[in-house]
């Protein structure tokens, strides 16, 4: 393998505002190639499980064949697909350029060349795709068959996150609107300048972040949950650590083992403060320690809708607020959905075998059994449908996964489900894999 220089000396923060950038190119308009969408300056990429808080996932048709599910990620430098999509969709491969890895390494990659792509209203004419082994980006029980990289998530954009409407949102900066009474974070660019690379890694973005009270130079990081610390400030901050075994994949796609993380801990950034963020370790080697700590993951930005528009370094943060559940599932425009007669084209019983009784003393609940119905104007449709039990936030929230040939299905709930009522807040038609070929039903905290 062909070392990349450790960056060191060979970094700089661009503190220019884009404006004045805009001489070496910067722009503000839609990418070439760009079509579709509300007058050619907005576009909406419906997203698979946008309440579950973690990568934002969306479906993607490539030369007319898929759809597949695919992962964004604005550090991705060009998009990415996995071998599957190469063979099924018949796209020509050549050699190019190796890609630098978070271990500084670089990567002999592939190339495909993609003719049509097409995600939610969005169609974009011809891309050169990075091709990586199948399987690589799979997650959470969901074959994730490539990522959507900064050559879609383009500079010239604004990107926003609206996981209520279940939306990611991209427009041109002309069509751009903050939204009203928003809070805004400004950041500074962390250019990449690596020696004897044959390419490099898309710029940082860097936030002034408060952590347990420490202060940390972190990057915006919209491709992951998680938020990542250099480990040997976990000390200082006082981060408590806890083992998991889990991996993180890069935007070329090697992955690194992960076996620790941090207990929730609160983070502030500007004038947002959100108590719940985990940290991992940062393992990117590419950067030097003496310009950034880490990462801020997408679970920093979980209660809020973002909008990031990167010709000018702001974000802008709303708060998330409830919608009705209908408005999310429309998102998908689909006839079967808009025709059922059960929200999420499902009908449910919960049925309590002591009928309301009281316990006797000393016994526990036997449980509670959920019954489910598929609608009929749904046969042959692959379902997933996240239930939630009505004023009971304490209880997880039922992610229901039916394949096409399944039309009902009886899973047994803990008794604390006892004389509660459940309602469909989101469905979709990529439900995740189950262990067994009947279905399956999930619990997700909330």
């Amino acid at each position: 393998m062909q070392r990349g220089r450790s960056p060191l000396t060979q970094l700089g923060v661009v503190l220019a505002t884009c404006a004045a950038g805009c001489i070496s190119g910067c722009t503000s308009g839609a990418p070439p190639g760009f079509s579709g969408g509300v007058s050619g300056d907005r576009w909406a990429l419906p997203l698979v499980g946008p309440l579950e808080n973690g990568l934002l996932v969306t479906a993607v048709q490539i030369n007319t064949h898929g759809p597949y599910l695919f992962a964004i990620d604005p550090d991705a430098p060009i998009s990415i697909v996995d071998g599957d999509v190469v063979k099924e969709a018949g796209l020509r491969t050549s050699n190019g350029p190796h890609r630098l890895d978070e271990t500084d390494t670089q990567q002999p990659r592939s190339y495909a060349e993609v003719v049509g792509l097409e995600i939610g209203q969005l169609i974009i004419e011809r891309r050169d795709v990075i091709v990586v082994r199948p399987g690589s980006f799979d997650v959470a029980g969901r074959r994730i068959s490539g990522v959507i990289g900064r050559d879609v998530i383009a500079d010239s954009l604004v990107f926003g996150i609206d996981r209520d409407r279940g939306v990611v949102h991209l427009m041109t900066q002309k069509a751009f609107q903050p939204p009203p009474g928003a809070a805004m974070i400004g950041y500074e660019e962390l250019a990449s300048r690596f020696e004897n690379a044959q390419t490099s890694a898309a710029p940082r973005r860097l936030v002034d972040a408060t952590v347990n009270g420490e202060k940390h130079s972190l990057h915006v990081d919209f491709g992951a949950p998680a938020s990542q610390l250099r480990e040997s400030l976990w000390e200082k901050t006082k981060l408590v650590p806890r083992e998991v075994q889990t991996a993180v994949i890069d935007e070329v796609g090697v992955p690194r083992r992960i076996t620790k993380a941090t207990e929730p801990t609160p983070v502030t950034v500007g004038p947002i403060t959100s108590d719940g963020v985990v940290f991992i370790p940062y393992g990117d080697r590419r950067w030097d320690e003496m310009a950034i700590d880490g990462t801020l993951g997408l679970g920093f930005f979980a209660p809020h809708a973002v909008w990031a528009s990167w010709h000018t370094r702001q974000l802008y943060l709303s708060p998330r607020r409830e919608i009705d559940a209908t408005e999310r599932i429309r998102r998908w425009d689909s006839a079967v959905f808009a025709r059922c007669e059960n929200l999420g084209c499902i009908g449910m019983r919960l049925v309590d075998p002591l009928a309301g009784k009281p316990l006797d003393p000393g016994r526990t609940h036997p449980g509670i059994v959920l019954s489910i119905t598929r609608d009929g104007v749904a046969g042959g449709m692959p379902l997933e449908v996240m239930l939630e039990a009505t004023g009971r936030p304490d209880l997880p929230r039922l992610l229901v996964n039916m394949p096409a040939h399944i039309d009902r299905m009886i899973h047994q709930l803990p008794g604390v489900f006892a004389g509660v009522t459940v309602t469909a807040v989101d469905a979709s038609p990529y439900p995740r894999k189950c262990p067994g070929p009947n279905g399956c039903v999930d619990q997700l905290a909330r």
